[in-house]
């Protein structure tokens, strides 16, 4: 997913199939769209046929620099390099900002019926870089919850079950061990490490 550098690699708790139509039509993630990847690396994996990142960058083109994007929509700008200082697998350095030369002066995007997979997706989940006040906030927040309450009712099965386990290797009631348990309960948070599941 290229809408933010927010994005997980694993989507499976994603609810974009539900999610409601919130835009306001402003157009400021169109005009000041970022990727998880550096653009050279967003360039390797369209030349090696990663179809997302081809239709990404067969809409998106680059500002020239973090300043040009900054003139464009500064306070997108800003909540992105924000969140991305604050990450320990990015840095600004990386960061490279998009525009679409296809939403109009009044936000409203051109191409919509034949806009890409990114366009139609984002906001992605709920750690999506949105810009400030947009629609999808609320809808972010809840996606957060949910998300925090799924790792916290799997941990609680995994405390659960190593407190009620008579010999400390198997799960009562159940086919597997402990440690399967505990590597299923990792599995499941590690696409949210990034965003704290290990402190939920």
């Amino acid at each position: 997913m290229f809408n933010s550098p927010m994005t997980p690699n694993n989507a499976d708790m994603d609810q974009t199939d539900s999610r409601p139509d919130l835009c306001h039509k402003c157009g400021k993630c169109c005009k000041s769209a970022t990727t998880f990847h550096p653009y050279r690396k967003l360039q390797e994996m369209a030349e090696a046929g990663e179809e997302e990142a081809i239709a990404f960058l067969s809409v998106f083109k680059p500002f020239a620099s973090i300043e040009e994007a900054r003139k464009a929509v500064p306070e997108q700008v800003e909540q992105v390099l924000k969140v991305v200082a604050e990450r320990n697998d990015m840095s600004v350095e990386d960061v490279t900002f998009y525009y679409c030369p296809y939403v109009t002066e009044d936000g409203i995007c051109s191409i919509y019926e034949r806009r890409p997979r990114c366009c139609r997706d984002a906001p992605y989940n709920g750690w999506a870089a949105m810009p400030p006040g947009c629609g999808y906030e609320g809808w972010q927040f809840r996606q957060r919850e949910a998300h925090k309450s799924t790792i916290r009712k799997l941990k609680e099965v995994q405390f659960q079950m190593e407190n009620l386990s008579d010999d400390g290797i198997h799960v009562p009631s159940r086919k597997m061990t402990l440690e399967q348990l505990r590597a299923s309960v990792s599995e499941a948070m590690e696409p949210w490490l990034k965003f704290g599941s290990s402190q939920w």
